[in-house]
């Protein structure tokens, strides 16, 4: 029996992480990376555009 509140060490937290099988992306969440780095893409297009246009160098 383990004693409470003693740490795993990083060799037995890394054996519990490599036995966890991954799981795939919900189709929502497919969506919202999809749209998140569609919008930083539409904004820092928007962003280059407004300077270029109002603060030429």
């Amino acid at each position: 029996m383990e004693a409470p509140n003693v740490r795993p060490t990083d060799a037995e937290t890394a054996r519990e992480l490599a036995s966890v099988e991954a799981e795939p992306l919900l189709p929502a969440e497919k969506w919202l990376i999809g749209g998140s780095l569609a919008l930083g893409a539409a904004l820092l297009g928007l962003l280059l555009w407004l300077s270029r246009t109002y603060f030429a160098a």
